[in-house]
């Protein structure tokens, strides 16, 4: 993973072939293409230390810094580099997670199944062997988590009665506003740190 290794992508993700036709495939993301591996953190990397980008690191203290110091040139410098662990664990930890009315869902293994937990609205500290809490929460009124390695998400329905059943999802595309910031953890057993999502359906 990182600037130097590209052991965190996989037969699928580690050739930019793989990503025409994605997300990434237009004309102001295309530089990404060829650079995933800056991206992606994974499990299956050997122990050791690597460098990543961090963009607009100062984003989330910057009031803290006008406040306190007022030293608001930091802002100027929105990239730095700086040394990770080249091993990640294999699923996040759920810090924190609150739901409302309905239900989890939760990621098996590789991400192709999907379950549901009934009850627990409230999630604390808990990681498990082979299975994770999703940042897309399909059956529940609104939630709000936070995930380690980093990751915070949120989504709200706009009605109750658009909350779908567990059996048949549909189409809840512009029912809900739906946004994640951090290291999110996809099917291929990658952490991808993007930019995060903000919009009306579910990424």
């Amino acid at each position: 993973m990182g600037i130097i290794s590209k052991c965190a992508l996989n037969e699928d993700t580690d050739d930019p072939s793989d990503w025409e036709g994605t997300d990434d495939d237009v004309w102001y993301l295309r530089w990404r293409i060829k650079v995933k591996h800056w991206f992606a953190f994974a499990n299956r990397c050997p122990k050791g230390l690597d460098l990543t980008i961090v963009f607009f690191p100062l984003l989330y203290v910057f009031p803290f810094t006008v406040w306190f110091t007022g030293l608001t040139w930091w802002y100027l410098f929105p990239l730095i580099i700086l040394p990770v662990a080249r091993k990640w664990r294999k699923y996040p930890k759920t810090v924190f997670a609150i739901r409302g009315k309905g239900h989890w869902r939760w990621e098996d293994k590789d991400g192709t199944q999907d379950t549901v937990l009934t009850g627990q609205p409230t999630i604390f500290m808990q990681s498990w062997d082979n299975r994770h809490l999703s940042r897309i929460q399909y059956y529940a009124r609104w939630h709000i988590q936070i995930q380690w390695p980093f990751l915070i998400g949120f989504h709200w329905y706009w009605k109750a009665a658009d909350v779908p059943p567990q059996v048949n999802r549909g189409d809840t595309d512009g029912k809900l506003v739906f946004v994640y910031r951090g290291w999110h953890r996809d099917g291929d057993e990658i952490f991808w740190g993007d930019g995060g999502f903000l919009g009306t359906g579910w990424k």
